[in-house]
């Protein structure tokens, strides 16, 4: 057998193994910064220089987000073929009629013409999505952090009218969890409902227990 042989092949797998491994830890670092400027508990936590270069992937991911969104065939609504009955027919032929307050009686010529005047001035140019991305970042870096004791998730549905193209990005990455424990957890539950003892019980009763 030719031990010299033998051996080299084995530190060449040993080499490629550890290559493949570099390359996914490589790419879960980046995954790690960019989930951490997404996060708006620590996004001014990174360096500048660091941040900038992180900053330019997060803004190419959300227009790929915004673009494949946009390029997605609509869904079609399963009642659009629907016939309507009389009870129905009655309604939208006549329409309830919302009462306007007294502030809204006084400023009804003003409010108009706002109305008019955003109008006119969004029937301009309409801007492109990468345009729209980078509007939202600059927001974004402007807005202050936020406690670590409150929701990133949360925040990010506030902000859904504001910067929407971003707020779909983050579920992305927040979406990820930090550790394995409540999966464990998961499991430890459903080890015990699910056992030997109880080995006849419904799959729907294992349900409810585990998820009570």
């Amino acid at each position: 057998m030719n031990t010299n042989k033998y051996r080299g092949s084995i530190a060449f797998r040993y080499q490629l193994l550890y290559y493949i491994l570099s390359l996914k830890d490589e790419n879960l670092q980046k995954f790690l910064k960019e989930a951490t400027l997404m996060d708006p508990r620590f996004k001014g936590k990174l360096d500048e220089g660091e941040a900038a270069d992180i900053w330019d992937r997060l803004e190419m991911a959300a227009v790929a987000n915004a673009t494949a969104a946009v390029e997605q065939p609509p869904i079609e609504d399963p009642q659009a073929d629907r016939v309507m009955d009389d009870a129905e027919m009655k309604t939208e032929k006549y329409p309830r009629t919302v009462q306007k307050s007294a502030l809204e009686k006084l400023f009804e010529d003003e409010d108009r013409q706002l109305k008019e005047d955003a109008a006119s001035h969004t029937a301009g140019r309409v801007p492109s999505i990468t345009e729209q991305v980078q509007k939202e970042l600059d927001i974004y870096k402007r807005l202050p952090r936020i406690p670590s004791g409150q929701d990133p998730v949360a925040w990010w549905w506030s902000k859904r009218d504001t910067l929407p193209n971003l707020s779909a990005l983050s579920n992305t990455y927040l979406c990820v969890p930090a550790s394995s424990t409540p999966s464990e957890r998961v499991f430890s539950c459903a080890g015990h409902a699910i056992s030997q003892e109880r080995c006849r019980i419904l799959p729907e009763k294992a349900n409810m227990v585990i998820f009570l």
